[in-house]
């Protein structure tokens, strides 16, 4: 009796050993196997002798339920993760490159350019520069050549030199194709007055400088590609000048630049055109 209960406990672990090894080894995912076998296994040893029913009942029978094999799911996940990251495409989003100076623009007032053609007592010969930085701030730069003939009764006079027009504007875009600015602006020149009196006295020559403050606003409109036409105002006061002529007849001579010099307040129109290169189009492309 005991040597048939013996075989037949044999029996049951052989075949409890066989089938939990082939679940768990090539099919994981058949997990209702093993709690059928296991079940079957636990009921024929309580049946056969009541110490192995009571070793059995004190063992927790959740422990086989959650038991694991984490090489087979790891080495799978592994796998899977190799052949993802080796085969499939990754996105990489790297931000734009904003460089510092974004726009440089090249302005020539063709108006001024144009009266130098005709027989204008004024001549001018003069450009602009635009630097345009990150956010609406804007950096301006003119200068120029100008001379003024004027014929009087008593004199005629020549006022002759060079002058320069700093600005800090701030701009606008109101569209794609256009912008507005307005700003505040320190002009200086250094020019000559030659004074020619008509009753016989020698001339005089005189070094003078002056220099004013100018209110600037104005819009520009895109032509073509890179090419803008636009007008600027500019309200100009002014701040000091020379005052070694006390001759009255020349108190009114021409400041390049500026204008005449009794006119403590000046307005001034242009009409330019402007070249812009842009520096955006520089970006990191991956």
């Amino acid at each position: 009796m005991k040597c048939a209960l013996a075989i037949k406990i044999l029996r049951i672990a052989v075949v409890y050993t066989f089938f939990s090894t082939t679940v768990f080894g090539v099919n994981p995912e058949n997990s209702s196997m093993v709690d059928i076998d296991g079940l079957c296994f636990e009921q024929a040893q309580a049946d056969a002798d009541p110490e192995i029913a009571n070793k059995f009942s004190a063992k927790e029978g959740p422990q086989i339920e959650k038991e694991e094999y984490p090489l087979v799911k790891v080495a799978h996940r592994n796998v899977m993760d190799l052949l993802r990251y080796s085969l499939v495409a990754k996105t990489i989003h790297v931000a734009n490159y904003t460089p510092i100076l974004q726009h440089v623009g090249i302005r020539v007032n063709w108006f001024e350019w144009l009266q130098n053609v005709w027989k204008s007592p004024k001549k001018s010969y003069g450009v602009g520069v635009d630097c345009h930085s990150i956010g609406p701030i804007q950096f301006s730069i003119d200068a120029a050549y100008q001379s003024y003939q004027l014929q009087e009764k008593d004199c005629n006079y020549n006022s002759n030199g060079y002058y320069g027009l700093v600005a800090l504007l701030y701009v606008m875009h109101p569209n794609p194709i256009t912008n507005a600015y307005c700003g505040i602006g320190y002009g200086h020149s250094r020019f000559d007055v030659i004074t020619t009196f008509n009753d016989g006295r020698t001339g005089s020559n005189q070094f003078n400088i002056a220099g004013w403050m100018q209110l600037v606003g104005g819009s520009e409109c895109r032509l073509v590609s890179q090419l803008y036409g636009g007008m600027g105002l500019g309200i100009g006061h002014l701040l000091h000048s020379t005052e070694n002529n006390n001759d009255r007849q020349v108190l009114n001579y021409y400041v390049p630049g500026y204008g005449r010099i009794v006119n403590k307040l000046m307005l001034d129109v242009t009409l330019y055109l402007k070249w812009s290169i842009s520096f955006l189009e520089k970006k990191i492309v991956i």
